[in-house]
């Protein structure tokens, strides 16, 4: 299922974050943070994180599809679009805020072309590559440094970055 509303955060975990400080600073729940990234059991201990991981994280006061992601301490957009394995020239038009596109800084928020595809029952990355027509090396890229993303095992609920293409007409509904 496309999440197409709202918009979501790519948060990056520090030292001494905790699930509830993450959904209060970021204005969202403790229960959508658990759900969207499997922080529960069998996956992991409630409430379990890892500095360094990534989380998505929910914002629910505006119906914006968009995903803002928080630049990390020496990240470049080339590097943030590497990683990701996303258009850096997307990345660049999406945010027309930047006035030396060459730099950017830690905390800066930046929106990626990114969707959230959460995992129905019955789901595979390659039935939702499949069906969303992108590369499953693609799914895997972007998702590779994510809390509890398993390239072999995917739950229902857990929520998934799916690589935006700027002809929307290839990613196609559910």
């Amino acid at each position: 299922m496309l999440a197409n509303e709202g918009t979501y955060f790519v948060y990056t975990v520090k030292p001494n974050d905790t699930v509830f400080g993450i959904a209060t600073m970021l204005r969202s729940t403790v229960d959508e943070i658990e759900q969207l990234n499997s922080l529960y059991p069998p996956f992991t201990d409630p409430g379990l994180i890892y500095e360094g991981r990534q989380l998505i994280v929910p914002y629910a006061y505006t119906p914006e599809p968009q995903v803002l992601y928080f630049v990390q301490p020496g990240e470049t957009l080339t590097s943030i679009a590497g990683s990701f394995g996303i258009d850096l020239q997307t990345v660049k038009e999406l945010n027309p805020q930047l006035t030396d596109r060459n730099k950017i800084v830690a905390n800066q928020l930046l929106e990626l072309p990114l969707q959230i595809e959460i995992v129905e029952e019955g789901d595979s990355l390659w039935r939702i590559a499949e069906r969303r027509d992108v590369p499953v090396m693609a799914l895997i890229q972007a998702n590779a440094n994510r809390h509890s993303f398993s390239g072999d095992v995917i739950y229902p609920g857990y929520a998934l970055l799916l690589p935006r293409c700027l002809d929307q007409t290839k990613i196609r509904p559910a």
